[in-house]
């Protein structure tokens, strides 16, 4: 069970908008309905976990100061609405000061004595990472970023000259270019699925990887969401088309982990990776690499290095990389304690809450084009928009120099990712931001 008090100590109290008491009791009654009261890591436990606390209070999405008081956990600049959150998250003063005090407490005293405690630490975090994913800690290592992982599959996997690999043509390049180097070198063929930019169903994006699929198909590879478009591909059906078929599945989950409520054993893939720097919130320069037992024995690891061993148990395999950031790794556990007590599905349905507010409030502007659907089902977190007949580079420019709002240009759109630490205030300014220079001209 995460100690709630930890999660916030060090805060000082001229920070809060609610009193300490306040947050804690909400907090709690996080802890309680996201089920880490009691229970234990299976197959899925995400399921059993919702089983177990069906009927159990959960606290109301749209209570502003509820979340207020969360995005007190981060020491966000005055005024800064952040939605960058698909290239770079800030992390809660927690995971902050759990890096810093186990780096302190490495540069104090670097000898084998005072760091043996890190390799328990790092199990500690594999753990609780399993378990807020739906694994078990044998089929999670622990690695530096999703580039990595996806890297580790690319280079792992064998493939020959013949083999066939199916790509989707809105991967990020850490997947597609690993893959179409790789090609180059070893002689396979690469496949692509395309759809439109915004598909109308889930069907649509089924059968077009169904129809891409060969004979030959080995592995396919997708991202869950597009850091490109926003669209949020179906894994489940997707997964389950390539076990129909045989073929090895790899989810690309830079825009999923720490976003939305994953539960790897019921999504059906057989590999999936994420990196800590971005939804997750957590600590830079590491990642997760997920690899289903049952393929553990068809996926090499790419770095052979300290601490390996031929004996090696399970996905540890794949994170033998050498000397790392203790400090960091150590505080993946403390950042798994702060999404769980919050729940994931409230993680989820408040980043969805956002994201929803900013894209009905743009779709009513005369001129705007949403790239991203509407569909819940067929979107997430990022949202992608072009500003009519503005100059996108400028309006991106503009809206941080004139409205302290950080988002990301992506060529002729704009891409704003929020997150729990942005407030429907913000989602507000966005929308009155954009009308302002849609009238002005600018």
């Amino acid at each position: 069970m995460a100690n709630v008090e930890t999660l916030i100590e060090s805060i000082p109290e001229h920070v809060w908008q609610v009193s300490r008491r306040d947050f804690i009791k909400r907090l709690a009654g996080g802890l309680a309905a996201a089920g880490i009261l009691g229970g234990s890591a299976a197959a899925s436990p995400l399921q059993k976990m919702a089983e177990k606390t069906a009927g159990m209070p959960k606290i109301d999405i749209g209570d502003e100061r509820f979340w207020l008081s969360v995005k007190d956990q981060f020491i966000l600049k005055d005024g800064l609405a952040l939605m960058n959150a698909a290239n770079l998250c800030p992390s809660p003063y927690s995971v902050m000061e759990t890096v810093f005090q186990y780096t302190r407490d490495e540069d104090t005293d670097a000898s084998f004595f005072n760091r043996e405690k890190f390799g328990r630490l790092q199990e500690d975090a594999r753990s609780k990472l399993a378990y807020l994913l739906g694994a078990t800690a044998d089929e999670i290592a622990i690695v530096r970023n999703t580039s990595e992982a996806n890297n580790t599959i690319s280079s792992g996997f064998v493939l020959k000259e013949g083999d066939e690999v199916l790509l989707s043509d809105l991967n990020h390049p850490s997947n597609n270019k690993a893959w179409e180097v790789k090609s180059r070198r070893y002689g396979y063929k690469i496949n692509y699925a395309t759809f439109a930019k915004t598909p109308k169903s889930i069907d649509e994006i089924v059968k077009a990887f169904r129809d891409a699929l060969t004979p030959q198909t080995r592995l396919m590879t997708f991202t869950h969401v597009s850091n490109t478009t926003g669209v949020l591909m179906p894994t489940k059906e997707l997964c389950a088309l390539g076990r129909e078929r045989g073929v090895f599945v790899h989810v690309d989950g830079a825009q999923s982990f720490g976003a939305l409520k994953i539960d790897l054993a019921a999504m059906g893939c057989d590999s999936y990776s994420g990196s800590a720097h971005k939804w997750f919130m957590g600590p830079k320069e590491v990642g997760i690499l997920y690899v289903r037992k049952e393929r553990q024995k068809d996926v090499w690891p790419s770095i052979v290095s300290i601490p390996w061993r031929d004996d090696i148990v399970g996905a540890r395999k794949y994170e033998a990389l050498g000397q790392r950031d203790d400090g960091a790794v150590a505080a993946m556990g403390k950042t798994a304690d702060f999404h769980t007590a919050i729940g994931p599905d409230r993680v989820e349905a408040r980043m969805r809450q956002v994201a929803t507010a900013i894209k009905e409030g743009l779709g009513k502007l005369p001129g705007v084009e949403l790239t991203t659907s509407m569909e819940p089902a067929l979107s997430a977190g990022v949202v992608i928009f072009k500003p009519g007949m503005l100059h996108a580079r400028k309006v991106y420019e503009r809206l941080y120099s004139h409205h302290l709002i950080a988002g990301a240009g992506m060529g002729p759109n704009i891409r704003l990712s929020p997150h729990i630490y942005n407030t429907l205030g913000e989602a507000d300014r966005v929308v009155a931001a954009i009308s302002e220079m849609l009238k002005d001209g600018v």
